[in-house]
């Protein structure tokens, strides 16, 4: 018993639709990958639901190798905590709720997460967005009315008394915001080095996206805990601009093309070590003939000099 958000699940509807046909058409022993980045990785987790729905977790299980998303919200969630409850008590940290009470692998989804990224909190019970509705001002447009003054609290008003559709947007938010949807799948942090973070803290902020230094990999289950403990995400709460633009920046799609990079420079690494070990490898061994063919052939030299 599984809740979705409705509006992007009327987007997966719409592009499932035009999709399914080419699903048939592949060949049996072809395996089929979807992915997307922020709101597209959110539409490709509820394409493979409705293909579950269809089509069975057995079809999916054999005719999908795996979904990547980069970024993305989470769109899904238990209807009640007993759902919940009964599916967290697997020993395998990996494992997901989610998936498994659809009978789906656990590593179906693989999810990759830049820590400062706003987005992938969004409708969750972190969902940084959440006090944009709920410390809203008497004149319905002055957002955090309450507590110290902070940066961004006059231009965000100039924006929205200018924005013509924000009563809509506000009063539609309301429904759709802190609705402690899941995270899906096997989640990747794409970590820089850890310098980076302490010299954030301690020093001054830097907006800036950095190289991958390491991908951390987490559950569905740690991820929030991960995010809220170590990158706890104050973009909404002090205002402060750098704040904001770091946020911004960590969730476009740049921020997430360096693991193109990270992924081939540890594949060309790999590759160096699986070469040294084969040189090892043949070295030990040409060694190993040399010392045969002296235990062979001493015996003969010696017993001739001998004669």
């Amino acid at each position: 018993h599984l809740i979705m958000h409705r509006g992007l699940m009327s987007v997966a509807k719409e592009v499932y639709a035009e999709i399914s046909k080419y699903i048939d058409l592949t060949g049996p022993n072809h395996k089929i990958v979807l992915n997307g980045h922020s709101i597209g990785g959110a539409v490709s987790i509820l394409v493979l639901l409705l293909l579950v729905e269809e089509r069975g977790a057995e079809f999916v299980n054999e005719k999908f190798l795996r979904v990547f998303t980069f970024g993305s919200p989470p769109v899904t969630r238990f209807a009640n905590d007993n759902e919940k409850e009964s599916n967290s008590d697997s020993l395998d940290m990996h494992t997901c709720s989610i998936l498994e009470s659809l009978s789906l692998r656990n590593d179906m989804i693989y999810g990759y997460v830049q820590p400062w990224d706003p987005i992938v909190r969004m409708f969750s019970r972190i969902d940084p967005l959440y006090p944009l509705i709920g410390d809203l001002g008497d004149d319905g447009v002055t957002l955090y009315a309450n507590g110290p003054p902070r940066t961004l609290r006059p231009i965000t008003r100039a924006i929205l008394e200018s924005w013509e559709n924000w009563p809509t947007f506000r009063d539609d938010y309301r429904g759709v915001m802190n609705q402690e949807y899941m995270s899906v799948g096997v989640q990747h942090l794409l970590m820089p080095d850890t310098g980076r973070y302490l010299t954030d803290r301690l020093v001054s902020m830097n907006v800036a996206t950095f190289p991958i230094d390491n991908v951390l990999r987490v559950s569905s289950k740690e991820l929030y805990d991960a995010l809220e403990s170590a990158f706890p995400l104050d973009t909404f709460v002090i205002s402060l601009v750098p704040t904001a633009i770091r946020s911004f920046i960590h969730h476009f799609y740049p921020a997430y093309t360096d693991f193109e990079d990270y992924s081939k420079k540890r594949k060309a690494n790999e590759d160096k070590s699986m070469r040294v070990s084969r040189d090892e490898a043949s070295s030990e061994i040409k060694n190993l003939k040399m010392i045969d063919v002296k235990e062979r052939v001493n015996p003969v030299v010696n017993k001739e000099i001998e004669k």
